[in-house]
């Protein structure tokens, strides 16, 4: 029932030339922004701030305010995807930088996978099929 809502929703918005691609870019930033928030909160590494998304380059940025520490930690996302596994969505964040070079040899040394952030709980089934439109 969602996915036909949002199948609707999207060749609807698909007529409109001009309000299309902003329509889309904000409807996936809205999406980017509520999967990673909750995924980083949720397992206590922070709270995030200032998510910016470019959906063309596929990128994102945001401010983490670390838990237990006081200076913000800028991230920046080289690249996402979206994947299912086994039914489930994940939206894959990759080539991850920050303003902490420790930490940025980390994520080069053991997350060549990137971070598997799932999405079903912000979308409902319908995450991918909106970040891929």
């Amino acid at each position: 029932m969602l996915k036909r809502f949002v199948l609707i929703l999207v060749l609807t918005l698909g007529s409109v030339h001009g309000a299309e691609l902003s329509t889309m870019d904000s409807i996936r930033s809205k999406l980017l922004t509520s999967a990673v928030s909750l995924y980083f909160s949720t397992r206590g590494y922070g709270k995030v701030d200032n998510v910016t998304v470019d959906t063309t380059k596929k990128t994102l940025r945001f401010v983490l305010m670390p838990e237990g520490e006081k200076q913000p930690l800028n991230v920046s996302i080289g690249s996402y995807m979206t994947l299912t596994i086994d039914k489930e969505e994940y939206l894959i964040l990759q080539k991850v930088q920050t303003n902490r070079v420790w930490l940025n040899r980390i994520f080069a040394d053991h997350m060549e996978e990137g971070i598997k952030v799932p999405l079903g709980i912000v979308s409902k089934g319908a995450g991918s099929l909106f970040l891929s439109l």
